[in-house]
């Protein structure tokens, strides 16, 4: 972390944020040398895009610039959004502010971000705030690490909220719920710079490979659809199979590695097994009901 801000790289979406183009090719490139700084790295930017949109105008002044220059790491917890049934997370309006009580089951850089930016359900809106963990608060209580097949190093936990209050003044938005889904189906359906950035870097451990080729026209298909700026139900669900086949293509490219390898691959020291775990994890990774029965779908193609 302390390397990736010496180069500039918590910046990324400070306003005026990077070229897509760019953002995307650093995404590719973080991931393939290692999904998990990737990872806690990307989950960074969450706050500081939070902060760039919020109508709070004090919130930019306390945050950005630590957040930016990697003096203050950031964090976020939402994904808990997508799930169906009674919310994991809840606000509850009180005088100046909320009371948040919960469980988030995924919050990653648990020790290391000082910063998250946290979503709660309140009835049919969305409160997203920012928490501030350091000094510890009673009212926050995380789990011992979980222990992850891929992404051990990030630290991730389940996050319990026991009536934290937050004030006002650290609530960066309020969004109608059906807004938020509107926004996040076409978040998760585009495509995965990660997975473009996994097999990129299996394929160039592997040497001459047809896979080679199948990652170009995959990566120029699928980010021109993203570009194309079309919402309409026909062009997010052709998002979607784009996205699946990155996926696929990404676990494909590091299970030929492995097989390639042999059995030195099963060294915790060889690349091409840290490689085929990441490709996993980010099948998973902000997954959606559409998301997975296109992978599926994708895969038994393959």
């Amino acid at each position: 972390m302390e390397a990736l801000a010496a180069a500039g790289l918590m910046a990324l979406y400070r306003p005026p944020a990077a070229p897509v183009a760019v953002v995307r090719e650093v995404f590719e490139i973080l991931a393939g040398a290692c999904g998990v700084t990737f990872f806690v790295w990307v989950q960074h930017h969450a706050p500081v895009r939070m902060l760039a949109r919020s109508a709070n105008e004090s919130l930019p002044a306390r945050y950005v610039e630590n957040l930016c220059t990697g003096r203050m790491l950031g964090g976020v917890a939402f994904a808990y959004l997508r799930r169906p049934g009674p919310p994991a997370v809840v606000a509850t309006p009180v005088a100046g502010g909320y009371r948040i009580d919960g469980e988030a089951p995924w919050v990653t850089s648990w020790g290391l971000a000082a910063l998250y930016a946290v979503a709660a359900r309140m009835e049919d809106r969305v409160v997203f705030f920012l928490v501030d963990v350091e000094p510890p608060t009673p009212s926050l209580r995380a789990s011992p690490p979980l222990r992850l097949a891929a992404m051990n190093a990030s630290s991730t936990v389940r996050l319990s909220f026991d009536g934290l209050s937050v004030p006002e003044a650290d609530v960066l938005s309020v969004v109608a719920f059906d807004e938020w889904q509107a926004e996040d189906r076409m978040a998760t359906a585009k495509p995965n710079p990660a997975a473009f950035g996994i097999a990129a870097a299996c394929i160039r451990l592997l040497g001459d490979t047809p896979l080679a080729a199948e990652l170009d026209d995959c990566r120029a298909r699928s980010y021109a659809l993203a570009d194309a700026g079309v919402t309409d139900d026909g062009h997010l669900a052709a998002l979607v199979r784009a996205r699946a086949q990155g996926l696929d293509l990404a676990v494909r490219a590091a299970t030929a590695l492995v097989t390639a390898t042999g059995g030195r691959a099963m060294g915790l020291d060889h690349p091409a097994q840290r490689l085929l775990r990441e490709a996993a994890f980010f099948t998973i990774q902000a997954q959606t009901p559409a998301l997975r029965h296109a992978t599926l779908a994708q895969l038994s193609r393959s």
